[in-house]
Formats: C-alpha cells, sequence, structure tokens
C-alpha cells in the first residue's frame, strides 16, 4: 500500500527534475538594446548560462558563437528587439538577405544545440519576410526556430 502512496510523488519528483534540468542546460542571449533589458538579466540572474551582448564587438552573431563554443545546450532563447522578418541586434538588423553574409557564424550552432534556438518575440516569423528569415536560419544551422511571446 505505501509502494502506491508513493508512486505519485516520485513521479512528480521526476517530473520536476527534469523541468529544472533542462532550463538549467538552456542558454540565454540577450541584446544589449532588447526591451526590458535590466528586467531580463535580474529574470535569468540564476541562469548559469546568461550572455549579454555588447558593442565592443561589432557582430553580434559572431559573439554568441563564441559564447557557446565550449558549451552542449538543449535550447537557446535569444531576447532581441524584432519586427517581421528581422532580428535587431546592437549593430546590425539580421534579415534573409543578411544571412548570406553570416552563414559560417551561424553554421556552428548545431555542434552546441540540441534543441531548439527561440527568438522571444511575436512578430519575427510572419508575413513573407519572417517566413523567409525561418526558413533560411534553418536551412543553415539545421535547428528549429520558433518564436514565442
Amino acid at each position: 500500500m505505501k509502494i502506491l502512496r508513493l508512486t505519485p510523488v516520485i513521479i512528480l519528483m521526476s517530473l520536476a527534475v527534469n523541468i529544472f534540468s533542462q532550463s538549467e542546460s538552456d542558454l540565454i542571449i540577450i541584446d544589449e538594446i532588447a526591451d526590458d533589458l535590466e528586467q531580463l538579466k535580474s529574470e535569468f540572474s540564476t541562469y548559469p548560462y546568461v550572455y549579454v551582448t555588447d558593442e565592443v564587438s561589432p557582430n553580434a552573431l559572431e559573439q554568441i558563437s563564441a559564447e557557446m563554443a565550449n558549451m552542449q545546450i538543449e535550447d537557446m532563447h535569444i531576447f532581441v528587439l524584432t519586427k517581421p522578418g528581422s532580428m535587431i541586434f546592437n549593430s546590425f538588423a539580421l534579415t534573409s538577405d543578411k544571412l548570406i553574409d553570416f552563414p559560417y557564424d551561424l553554421s556552428p550552432w548545431s555542434q552546441h544545440i540540441s534543441g531548439k534556438v527561440v527568438i522571444h518575440s511575436d512578430v519575427v516569423f510572419t508575413e513573407e519576410e519572417g517566413i523567409l528569415l525561418k526558413q533560411r536560419l534553418e536551412t543553415i544551422t539545421g535547428l528549429e526556430f520558433i518564436m514565442q511571446n
């Protein structure tokens, strides 16, 4: 009888451990010009893998690739300004047309990310430009890109 009572507790504990371990292995990228920068930094202050881009290096994509160079992560979450078909980093706007200029910055991502890339936006992959950006990002990296608000 005691085994039956403990089973739900064990299942709940196992579920909690899985949820916690997944968030622990995520990389959080916050662009320095993102909305609510200080709030985001505070919200993720307990996460082990948080990186804020800066203007010292002109290419935020190079900064992100360098940050994950020695990591194995589940998902990467990117907080950046967006509009349909564009991610606006501190030094440039990444569009589907500009991806031709930056494939070397993105192709290694699949070696370090086992899950997906989450762009925190409600518009980036909308409209024709956004759909094309998503397709090109997925083709270059071999990863799934999603948007989440």
